[in-house]
């Protein structure tokens, strides 16, 4: 299907040389044009029903694999609970994308690992807004995945069908792996290694593992 840009503009493509090789992106920074590009290219013309609140897809064949990436607010929190500018969100929006959907890919091909659990979810984030912001903060995870109340609600897609008492016992698991991750990103010895390191050793330790601060360096807070 042919696609009609309202901002052609603003649409850019290059091959990303990413920490999980080198793969091409599209940049599509308007909501409306990513929208239209993902339901033609993705889905063969039929929108999907969630698609104003997806910003990005990754698309991996036999012999294609590519990213497409919209700079919408991040899990559709929106600036002012982050407490930055709009802007500037947008910009770190598209950036935390990148680095989420290279970590999926990357941990999918090293470790045949990539099914959108939470183990994988927390791992993704945690590069992803290092990447974005050049450091790591709980509490961005936390928003995004509705744990510390906004807008944000990720939860839902990895809780939706589980009684309410294993949801709290999840949710308090993630605060303790985010405060764990947050605590290791400051260490002396994390700053020397690189991104398929930091993926290995959050593998390594799963998420239980990762609550409990079985980081290196970091052995509980």
């Amino acid at each position: 299907h042919p696609v009609s840009f309202d901002h052609p503009e603003k649409v850019k493509i290059e091959i990303y040389d990413s920490f999980a090789g080198k793969l091409p992106v599209i940049y599509v920074p308007d909501a409306p044009d990513f929208e239209q590009l993902v339901t033609n290219v993705a889905h063969k013309g039929v929108r999907p029903d969630n698609l104003s609140e997806t910003g990005a897809t990754f698309l991996a064949g036999k012999t294609t694999r590519f990213m497409i990436l919209s700079s919408k607010p991040y899990s559709n929190v929106p600036a002012a609970e982050l407490g930055v500018g709009e802007d500037d969100w947008q910009e770190r929006s598209l950036l935390l994308r990148r680095g989420h959907e290279c970590t999926h890919y990357f941990t999918k091909q090293r470790y045949g690992i990539a099914e959108n659990l939470l183990h994988d979810e927390l791992m993704a984030d945690f590069i992803g807004i290092y990447e974005a912001f050049g450091y790591y903060r709980a509490e961005y995870f936390l928003r995004f995945m509705g744990i510390i109340k906004g807008s944000g609600n990720r939860m839902v897609y990895y809780t939706g069908d589980l009684q309410d008492d294993m949801k709290s016992r999840l949710s308090e698991l993630l605060k303790k792996a985010a405060a764990q991750l947050e605590a290791w990103s400051e260490e002396e010895p994390f700053r020397l290694l690189a991104k398929e390191d930091m993926i290995r050793i959050m593998c390594r330790a799963g998420l239980v593992g990762i609550s409990e601060g079985r980081l290196g360096g970091n052995q509980g807070r």
